[in-house]
């Protein structure tokens, strides 16, 4: 079994360190073809940019997977499409798929058409307005702890921040936190996982027919009485004269409560097990906070969150002497780029003063850049500060032992069990 294997097969010791898979690639070549992946990869940083900012030849509609194959996913929806119990959720689950490309997954013109409906709740004053708030949240949740030396820091604060972020921004609350973590969770496991259990499919299936049930009642509820909400933006949003329909209302709905949280979570868990890692680089931060942001742009380059989306080639493309025909699809490694070596001078070393380190591809490139972007920075920004003035010196709770979420693109500490304190 070759390594890249073992990284698409989600063995742990390649989840937990593919780096030296990604520059095994990088080597061979900017580009290379992998027969079980179904895909080519993409590692380095130029190749990766290019493609990213290339949307005249490559396209996103399939930015999860490599298009449709067969897999353990289709064959468990098979199964689960057979039991009377599972078929409306399944028929309603594909009806919504049939019809919403939105965000994430749109092609020009329509993905500019579309971010243009919400980019007003991603502006800069809007992040602005929000930091009280995120304050406030960061405060309640480390002082459910602080007192205690030890910490759970996943579940008891990186899942929590931005799950309560985002529930604000949607105007929904907390009282549904722990369904829409759920709900998050389950929506997210077709993505780096193409082997999952019939089990995890149904859960997949009824996760998203739940969600669609809860966000239409929502939905509608804002557009007889609008608020000032991201779901109030939605729910009367007009393209070109003509309202969204029913299926791209919550298929953005969905993308902004799993990016807007999963994503998030893992950056700040990543930099709290940075800082257990590098004893006295904690320290060395609270001393000059001008660093924070920089340290934040290192952690995103060092441990991107996400570690790649494919692309679809629209033409026969050459890319560094590489060609890839039409209709074959790219995983685009964003976490290969950002630890290219002619890109960054010594890419495996954690420098918390790296001058060019917001040139990292974690947040994407070009017209599909993160949306959410400046949301997640200045959440990042609020979790390191909470970590500086209550958690000093970070270290790892004896016998804690790292395992990483099972997806070869959403890389993220399952449980991160630590101690603080003096």
């Amino acid at each position: 079994m070759s390594d890249v294997t073992e990284l698409f097969d989600r063995q742990q010791d390649a989840l937990r360190c593919p780096y030296p898979i990604f520059d095994g690639l990088r080597e061979d070549a900017p580009l290379v073809r992998d027969e079980g992946l179904g895909a080519w990869i993409a590692t380095t940083y130029d190749a990766a940019r290019t493609i990213l900012r290339d949307t005249a030849n490559w396209s996103s509609l399939s930015p999860t997977s490599p298009g449709q194959r067969e897999s353990a996913m289709t064959d468990a929806m098979m199964i689960l499409s057979q039991e009377p119990a599972m078929a409306s959720a399944f028929e309603k689950m594909l009806s919504g798929r049939r019809t919403a490309a939105v965000l994430l997954n749109a092609d020009p013109p329509d993905h500019v058409r579309q971010r243009r409906v919400v980019n007003a709740a991603f502006r800069p004053d809007r992040i602005r307005a929000l930091e009280p708030t995120v304050r406030r949240r960061s405060d309640e949740l480390i002082a459910s702890f602080a007192d205690r030396g030890s910490v759970e820091f996943v579940s008891e604060y990186a899942v929590l921040l931005p799950m309560r972020i985002i529930a604000d921004a949607l105007g929904v609350g907390d009282d549904d936190l722990l369904m829409f973590k759920k709900w998050s969770d389950d929506l997210v496991i077709p993505i780096g996982n193409a082997s999952p259990s019939v089990d995890q499919v149904r859960d997949f299936v009824m996760s998203t027919q739940a969600f669609s049930d809860y966000f239409s009642d929502k939905l509608e509820q804002r557009e007889r009485e609008p608020q000032n909400d991201l779901l109030s933006d939605v729910a009367n949003a007009e393209l070109d004269g003509e309202r969204l329909t029913h299926a791209e209302q919550i298929s953005m709905c969905q993308q902004f409560l799993v990016a807007g949280n999963e994503t998030t979570t893992k950056l700040i868990a990543n930099m709290a097990n940075r800082f257990a890692s590098e004893p006295g680089l904690q320290r060395s931060i609270d001393d000059d906070r001008s660093l924070i942001p920089s340290f934040v742009e290192e952690s995103l380059r060092f441990e991107a969150p996400v570690q790649g989306l494919f692309r679809q080639a629209k033409n026969d493309v050459t890319i560094d002497g590489v060609t890839v025909p039409a209709g074959e699809h790219v995983w685009v490694v964003y976490a290969a780029a950002n630890r290219d070596a002619d890109k960054f001078e010594c890419p495996h070393d954690f420098d918390a003063a790296r001058s060019n380190a917001r040139e990292h591809l974690s947040f994407g490139n070009g017209e599909h850049f993160c949306l959410g972007a400046g949301l997640a920075r200045a959440e990042a920004h609020v979790a390191v500060e909470a970590m500086l003035d209550h958690l000093p010196e970070l270290r790892f709770a004896e016998g804690h032992e790292p395992a990483y979420e099972d997806s070869f693109i959403l890389r993220g500490l399952k449980t991160l069990h630590l101690d603080f304190g003096t």
